[in-house]
């Protein structure tokens, strides 16, 4: 019997050794008797060192602590399962077991021992934990996303959704669970929702695509929407969508749209859309055969208005008149503002030159009314300019220009007008384009000359000043007045280049006829407002220039327009100050025509004041242009101001100036404007005869 019971202690060791999981036996007193070779392997030590120990001095003090609590609570049970944490005494490492322990009784129930199996789930607890924060990151991001995410079954029903989701649909989540995909999709969207399917279905995906849903409210809610396609473990399909309110983005492309084709200030269409609806409808009237007109509106000295009353006054003018437009419109026309004071109108196909005379003279008198600008009140007038397809222009660029032309027509025959394009327009435009052009070569070219009309103190008959007075000797069109080429330089910037050749020569002639022993006098140069305008270094170069001819700044006049002192800005107060420091004299040409505000005369440190010919010519006796011209040399003489009388054509008319105390005169009475030699002939005989 003993060699049998040496047999099975023998051969239970090895039974255990083919087990291919670890395995252990231990004592009711938590001593280890067995462990197999599995077990050596996944703890790292020798069962030598195990059996007959409870773990001590081989495992940490805490783990053999849980080992024989774990031991304890089998041996009061049938069975317990459990993880624990074990030391892998080779390695140097802790590893998550999982066990199974079960203790073993005899045939009175007596407990003998206890029986365990351990399976090495590190890794397995691992990745478990790494799923399990996985899973918690993407439940995170789909309650917390700002943007709606949906699981969709195959009939639009929904399985999940976050909730954004909700927040987009304005539903509860008990709500939705009731609804489906359709319901929330309006009916119009039928054809697109089918394309999308069908996509999904074939690729595995849909999107991104634009659609609204309606809301629980009623109301529209834009959306973008990507989907891809799910098929789960037991065979069902789903849709897993990203459902984007994209309303901002809407708002602010409409923004975008709106400020791209409408004029902030009025909220009428801009040049842009104004453009484009002149197209569109000049192809109408083509296709139909018919005609369509485009009025271009501009008010007249709308300046004035900002300088007196200020821009955010102008601005309100602005909207007042845009709204007076708009009401005298039909249905069809557009009415656009282009760009500061401009309009323009396209009125629809066929209507008659009576009805665009009643309609042009209506937006007339409405622009014309007084405008309430908070507390001020405030006057304007507009002129126009009309333009008919297809005999005026077959396109946008060329109703345009010939509208422009037109309103420009009516400004010069006295403004508060309209007129309708006609060719001869169009040929002083084309006029205009080519003196626009010579007149670049015409400095290097030598073709400007300098005249001199004198200007005569009344009492001695000599010659104190002169004014210099500008001609184009053109190679074709013989000699040309400032009047036809002036305000074309004006408008090219030529007239800077121009500015400094008059300059330069009137200083070379001064100083030519110093040499030659003339009488020193003063000379004027008109200086135009968009010289002005310009930067100030310009009196740098004049400075230098009168250095060099070694002449003092008093030999020169600037005559300017009452205008300029109107639009007074930093840049030309400034010149003003310049030039009265070289000790150049400012004289105010044409008084009487313009403004003729007593204030701005007051303000700045005018020398000369010319009246205008207009009021020297009607010069009789009791007439209201001699009162008038009375009234301006006493104004004059009060403020210390010098008066020049220009026009004077006849002895009575210089008689009678004389008698209302006017000083000095100018005109065809005492000579023509005279080349300079000429002048200087002139001028050696007035010595004379002094």
């Amino acid at each position: 019997m003993a060699g049998v019971f040496d047999w099975l202690d023998k051969g239970i060791p090895a039974v255990l050794d083919a087990i291919p999981v670890p395995v252990f036996v231990k004592d009711p007193d938590s001593r280890f008797i067995l462990i197999n070779q599995r077990c050596e392997e996944q703890w790292g030590i020798p069962r030598a060192a195990v059996v007959g120990s409870t773990g001590e001095g081989i495992f940490p003090p805490e783990q053999v602590v849980r080992l024989m609590e774990n031991d304890r609570r089998a041996l009061e049970s049938s069975t317990v399962a459990c993880d624990e944490v074990v030391r892998n005494v080779a390695l140097g490492q802790d590893r998550t077991l999982h066990t199974l322990r079960r203790p073993i009784r005899d045939p009175l129930g007596r407990t003998r021992s206890l029986v365990g199996v351990s399976v090495d789930v590190t890794d397995v607890r691992r990745t478990e934990r790494a799923l399990r924060d996985s899973e918690e990151k993407l439940r995170g991001l789909f309650e917390l996303s700002p943007i709606g995410i949906t699981l969709n079954r195959m009939d639009g029903s929904y399985v999940e959704f976050n909730p954004a989701f909700c927040a987009i649909c304005g539903y509860s989540p008990d709500e939705l669970r009731r609804l489906d995909y359709w319901t929330l999709t309006p009916e119009k969207y039928a054809a697109q929702e089918q394309e999308q399917l069908d996509a999904l279905l074939t690729d595995g995906h849909y999107g991104p695509y634009e659609k609204e849903y309606i809301r629980k409210d009623g109301s529209l809610v834009p959306l973008r929407l990507t989907g891809v396609l799910l098929h789960a473990s037991d065979g069902s399909s789903y849709i897993w969508s990203i459902v984007e309110d994209i309303t901002a983005q809407k708002k602010a492309q409409e923004a975008i749209w709106y400020h791209a084709n409408f004029d902030d200030i009025t909220a009428l269409p801009n040049r842009r859309m104004v453009y484009q609806r002149l197209d569109e409808e000049i192809a109408r009237a083509r296709g139909s055969g018919r005609h369509m007109a485009l009025l271009f509106l501009d008010f007249d000295r709308f300046k004035e208005i900002n300088d007196a009353f200020g821009h955010d006054k102008g601005d309100l003018l602005l909207k007042e008149a845009a709204r007076r437009l708009a009401d005298r419109l039909r249905h069809g026309d557009t009415v656009g503002r282009l760009n500061g004071d401009e309009f323009m109108i396209i009125v629809g196909a066929d209507d008659t030159a009576q009805r665009l005379d009643v309609l042009a003279d209506d937006l007339r008198q409405a622009l014309g009314a007084p405008y309430r600008l908070g507390a001020d009140l405030a006057y304007s007038s507009v002129s126009i300019g009309i333009a008919v397809f297809p005999q005026d222009g077959e396109n946008a660029e060329a109703l345009v220009r010939h509208a422009d032309q037109a309103m420009y027509e009516a400004k010069a025959l006295g403004r508060n007008r309209y007129r309708f394009f006609r060719s001869a327009l169009q040929e002083e435009a084309t006029r205009r384009g080519r003196i626009a052009n010579e007149l670049r070569s015409a400095i290097a070219g030598d073709q400007f000359r300098l005249f001199y009309q004198p200007i005569i103190d009344f009492e001695t008959g000599k010659v104190l000043k002169a004014e210099a007075l500008l001609r184009w000797q053109h190679p074709e069109m013989g000699l040309v007045g400032p009047a036809d080429f002036i305000p074309v330089a004006e408008q090219s910037g030529e007239i800077i280049a121009i500015g400094q050749w008059v300059f330069d020569e009137v200083l070379r002639q001064i100083t030519a006829w110093d040499a030659a022993g003339l009488p020193p006098i003063r000379v004027g140069v008109n200086r135009s407002p968009v010289e002005f305008r310009q930067s100030g270094d310009v009196l740098d170069v004049w400075a230098a220039r009168l250095a060099e001819h070694g002449l003092s700044g008093r030999r020169v006049v600037v005559e300017i327009t009452e205008g300029l002192l109107v639009e007074l800005s930093d840049t030309v107060r400034d010149q003003f100050e310049r030039l009265q420091r070289m000790g150049i004299a400012l004289s105010l040409d044409d008084f009487g025509t313009g403004y003729s505000s007593l204030a701005y005369l007051r303000k700045f440190d005018v020398d000369f004041l010319k009246i205008d010919r207009a009021f020297v010519q009607g010069v009789e006796r009791g007439s209201d242009d001699l009162t008038l011209c009375e009234a301006i040399i006493v104004m004059a003489q009060k403020l210390g101001i010098e008066v020049v009388a220009e026009g004077i054509e006849t002895e009575n008319q210089r008689a009678l100036l004389v008698t209302a105390g006017c000083r000095l005169g100018q005109g065809f009475l005492f000579s023509r404007p005279l080349p300079a030699d000429a002048f200087a002939t002139y001028l050696r005989g007035t010595t004379r005869r002094g």
